[in-house]
């Protein structure tokens, strides 16, 4: 059985050991890499189910980069940075991240938070469950995390969206409260960061249906208590 594999892209060599030798303990395939340019020029190769991204690299923009390795593939991001106050959170929500983990942390929770990234993902990939769905005039496939309009036009959707899309797909015209949303998608973070960062995720998933908050036709906004899907969907 081939190891999933998990790309590390951390600038300070002790803490890139450090995870490396965390991840790799419990049977993962890791690569660590110094630079973003090292890591992007592997990443197709590559192709790992999880990145995890410190933002403060040497070569680049962290946040930028984050956006870039979020289109086109159904890798799972974790980011993990210094940076730990709500705006940044929110900012690598916003730009593709599938978690956010501040330093200092425990190899043990970074380890959790690996696994739950990957758990998310896992039903999708699971040929008994139905993958294919449609929703308004969209095509959602959930096993190659793939949205597709009338006109053909295919849109990538993260590992977050993914399993944000899941339970709203088995919950149809059902309030979704953000305490079942925590639940389902087994988050570790803090109540308050999980709030927002839901809110940025099913504004990024709304938009990518081409539904809006004011008007909405697929996913309604219930003010204080979460979601429903609205739409038909088979």
């Amino acid at each position: 059985m081939t190891a999933i594999r998990i790309s590390i892209l951390e600038d300070t060599l002790e803490l890139q050991r450090l995870i490396g030798d965390a991840l790799t303990g419990v049977g993962y395939e890791v690569r660590t890499y110094g630079r973003a340019q090292d890591f992007e020029r592997d990443l197709d190769g590559f192709q790992p189910k999880v990145c995890i991204i410190d933002l403060g690299l040497p070569d680049q923009d962290g946040l930028g980069l984050l956006q870039k390795v979020s289109m086109g593939r159904d890798t799972a991001i974790l980011v993990i940075s210094g940076r730990s106050s709500l705006t940044d959170k929110i900012a690598g929500f916003e730009l593709g991240a599938d978690d956010y983990l501040a330093k200092p942390f425990e190899m043990p929770e970074l380890v959790a938070r690996v696994r739950a990234l990957l758990r998310r993902s896992k039903p999708a990939a699971t040929p008994q469950i139905q993958t294919l769905h449609h929703v308004a005039d969209m095509t959602v496939d959930l096993s190659r995390f793939t949205l597709t309009d009338a006109e053909g036009r295919e849109e990538r959707l993260s590992a977050s969206e993914v399993a944000i899309l899941t339970v709203f797909l088995n919950n149809p015209n059902r309030l979704i409260t953000r305490d079942k949303l925590r639940l389902e998608l087994q988050d570790r973070s803090d109540e308050h960061s999980f709030d927002r960062a839901i809110d940025v995720r099913v504004s990024r998933l709304r938009s990518k249906l081409r539904d809006t908050p004011k008007d909405p036709k697929i996913i309604k906004t219930v003010y204080g208590a979460g979601y429903i899907l609205i739409s038909d969907a088979d």
